[in-house]
């Protein structure tokens, strides 16, 4: 290990600290569990290598050279019962396979390569989507229990020894979605969002399901915050221009203002009214009120007419 990565991987080990310390805090978190993962030798890294033609990111190999995996869960204590809430984990090296870009020949049972579609050709920000059937070498990293797949996408290029890689998330409709642009990248994404369920989702068109928003707001409410303005810039469109996109900007205070800041604002926007009305009523009022000077002032008028 060279001295930069030795102090990435110091890093990592007191973010992880400094997680637990956080969930230890929390009311009603209960049941963290980290596994004790063994130190991966080199000799499977190597093999790994061999085995798939493809060398692993620098950050990624030095992690797997520190510990082979990586898995941390918490709960939440409901009632007399443990709420499984909190998974964050990654694959053992052994258990990082290529995902299947064969095309199947029955239609029954058709592979990822077959449910691909055409759409999946369209850019995100500026970065091209992986393909299955493309010259990209596409792992997975985490199941994600079942809602989604984290890829660790290596992009081999011609004229360029080291290939670039980048970590996507695959949804249930194998629709592509950008995370990070590199696994250092999103492992600390994942301990900043306390592998709350579905945290990935946060980095897509689709958005976080309410219950998740329910999670955030309890254990990472500023994460909360920061994901919906990266979730509005995903979504706006780009090829309006900058008059229409400033016009539809999002407003965090808005969107968290309690009602007695909206009853305020109401009262703020009747106030001008209502002071015109007044002030035009009581001009009305002294005009009535002053019989005497108006007919003083008529006759003045009068006599200055007979001089």
């Amino acid at each position: 290990m060279t001295e930069d990565s030795s102090n990435s991987a110091y890093l990592e080990k007191k973010l992880v600290i400094g997680v637990l310390k956080y969930l230890e805090k929390k009311r009603g978190v209960c049941k963290i569990e980290l596994a004790d993962i063994k130190p991966g030798d080199r000799h499977t890294v190597l093999s790994w290598e061999q085995r798939n033609a493809c060398l692993l990111p620098e950050d990624l190999k030095n992690f797997y050279l520190s510990s082979n995996g990586f898995d941390l869960t918490w709960c939440v204590q409901i009632d007399n019962s443990e709420l499984p809430v909190g998974r964050m984990h990654i694959h053992p090296i052994t258990q990082v396979t290529k995902l299947n870009v064969t095309p199947s020949n029955s239609l029954l049972h058709p592979s990822l390569a077959d449910l691909e579609t055409e759409s999946d050709d369209e850019e995100i920000s500026g970065r091209d989507k992986p393909r299955l059937c493309g010259s990209s070498g596409i792992f997975e990293l985490d199941d994600c229990g079942g809602y989604g797949k984290v890829c660790l996408v290596v992009k081999k290029k011609t004229g360029i020894t080291e290939p670039k890689v980048e970590i996507w998330f695959m949804d249930r409709s194998i629709r592509w979605h950008f995370v990070a642009d590199s696994f250092c990248a999103y492992y600390r994404l994942m301990l900043m969002h306390l592998g709350l369920p579905q945290w990935q989702y946060a980095f897509t068109d689709i958005g976080l399901s309410l219950q998740t928003k329910q999670w955030f707001n309890m254990y990472a409410p500023i994460r909360l915050e920061v994901d919906l303005e990266g979730l509005y810039e995903i979504n706006s469109p780009r090829d309006q221009d900058n008059t229409s996109s400033t016009g539809s900007q999002l407003d965090v205070n808005k969107v968290f203002k309690g009602k007695g800041d909206k009853k305020k604002q109401v009262s703020q926007t009747q106030n001008p009214a209502q002071t015109k009305k007044k002030a035009a009523v009581s001009s009305a009022r002294s005009l009535s009120a002053l019989p005497g000077k108006s007919a003083s002032s008529s006759s003045q008028s009068s006599i200055k007419a007979t001089r």
